[in-house]
């Protein structure tokens, strides 16, 4: 056993995935609600891998580095050149690849009015768009009207403001009113309407808001109100949910008060979650590389948040590192500001080990195909695993690009997070919303 740079531990290994002591998930009897929301993707989604590093360092508030935005806001305009039929613009082959945000039906007020809203494990707050959202912010967005709805009301004194790390902000004034959830209908949810939201969320015209998953206590209403994880525990009839995203795919869903076991074909295995700064919080402990029969142990397990908000796979920068020097032809592009790959490479598999102070392990593999992420060029692709930089205080940010590689269980009663293998679609062809069963296999 040797210290690699002082920080890992390198050991000779047999990784059986998703194998481990298993903590049982088990409750006792308990009238309550089970439901399913289906997730949906817009497969002709336009990807740029710099945007969605942007976006998850302003969500998480952290530094972002000189000259990012501008790549952003470069991007953006020649895209919407090409969009506007401009021959003067040009844009990479294939650069509608899919995959970028799955949306899930949320019906709000009575009688319900549906929005396509992100369930997000990265924040506490439903926030909505809505008729008290400035005009100027509205860009094709379905909005909530609180005057069509019957058990609409305005919490007096209530106000609400998120902040992002380029001084943006969505803010506004809360509601209650009926929430629904599939067949799960919650009266008096606390509903936060906007009157002015971050370009970053008006960009994006099939998204009318977030629904927060993340532990009460980081909601940024004055004064605090109840979140949807104050709720669940009392009306489900498990207190968890389930998060099944598929590679290019809208047949998965987020499952909540039960495990479906025919999504899953191994057991499901628990770490504990340090939730003491409101995120799912789990410890990062080792990794490999496909092919390789060496085991990498950080001499300090490190922090990563489990976040279905964010889109990439941010892992410690010790890990990326050492990952993409495995990859031929990777290289960290300081105009990309994140690591590229060439389009046509296969990369190997990263295999992951989750671990906590009990000993109970979680380990599995993410498919390397899943890191050919966004066209930079016609043959150079933004890699969809990266680091948050040595400029960034948080270890790692597990985004969706992580969560398709399993089958995930968010455990709120007894703060744990559990994983298991599934059947997974490398496939990096472009595929439609209604999707067949190529996602299953």
């Amino acid at each position: 056993m040797a210290y690699i740079t002082g920080v890992l531990v390198a050991v000779a290994f047999y990784f059986s995935l998703f194998t481990a002591v298993i903590s049982s998930s088990a409750f006792g009897p308990k009238a309550g609600k089970t439901f399913s929301l289906p997730v949906t993707h817009n497969a002709d989604a336009q990807r740029h891998g710099p945007t969605e590093y942007l976006k998850t360092l302003k969500k998480y508030k952290l530094n972002v580095p000189e000259g990012l935005q501008q790549v952003v806001d470069a991007h953006k305009a020649t895209y919407n050149k090409v969009a506007a039929g401009d021959i003067g613009g040009s844009a990479p082959a294939d650069a509608h690849d899919g995959d970028l945000l799955w949306l899930t039906p949320v019906g709000i007020g009575s009688p319900p009015q549906q929005l396509y809203l992100d369930l997000d494990t990265g924040s506490s707050d439903t926030w909505i768009f809505s008729t008290d959202t400035k005009k100027d912010d509205v860009a094709g967005q379905a909005i909530w009207d609180p005057s069509k709805s019957s058990t609409s009301h305005l919490i007096n004194n209530c106000t609400w403001s998120i902040i992002y790390g380029d001084f943006s902000t969505s803010e506004g004034i809360c509601y209650q009113d009926t929430f629904t959830l599939g067949n799960l209908s919650i009266p008096n949810m606390t509903i936060e309407s906007a009157t002015i939201v971050s370009s970053m969320f008006t960009e994006t015209a099939s998204m009318s808001g977030l629904v927060g998953l993340a532990w009460p206590s980081i909601i940024q209403t004055i004064p605090p109100q109840k979140t949807l994880l104050d709720f669940l525990p009392q009306v489900l009839s498990q207190p968890l949910f389930t998060v099944d995203l598929r590679h290019n795919s809208s047949d998965g869903s987020f499952n909540f008060g039960y495990i479906d076991d025919s999504l899953h074909n191994s057991n499901i295995t628990y770490v504990s979650v340090d939730n003491s700064d409101g995120f799912w919080t789990v410890q990062h402990t080792g990794f490999s590389i496909g092919g390789s029969a060496t085991k990498y142990e950080f001499a300090e397990a490190r922090n990563v948040i489990i976040d279905t908000g964010s889109t990439l796979f941010f892992a410690p920068d010790e890990a990326v590192n050492m990952y993409f020097d495995s990859v031929p032809g990777a290289k960290y592009s300081y105009k990309e500001y994140g690591w590229v790959i060439p389009c046509n490479s296969t990369p190997p598999d990263f295999i992951f080990e989750l671990g906590d102070a009990a000993g109970n392990k979680v380990s599995g593999s993410v498919p390397g195909a899943y890191f050919v992420y966004a066209h930079s060029t016609n043959e150079s692709c933004y890699a969809g695993l990266q680091s948050l930089g040595s400029f960034s205080e948080m270890q790692g940010i597990f985004g969706d690009v992580f969560l398709k590689s399993g089958f995930a269980v968010f455990d709120i009663g007894n703060k744990q997070f559990g994983m298991a293998s599934k059947p997974v679609n490398t496939s990096n062809d472009k595929r439609d919303e209604k999707a067949g069963d190529v996602g299953r296999n």
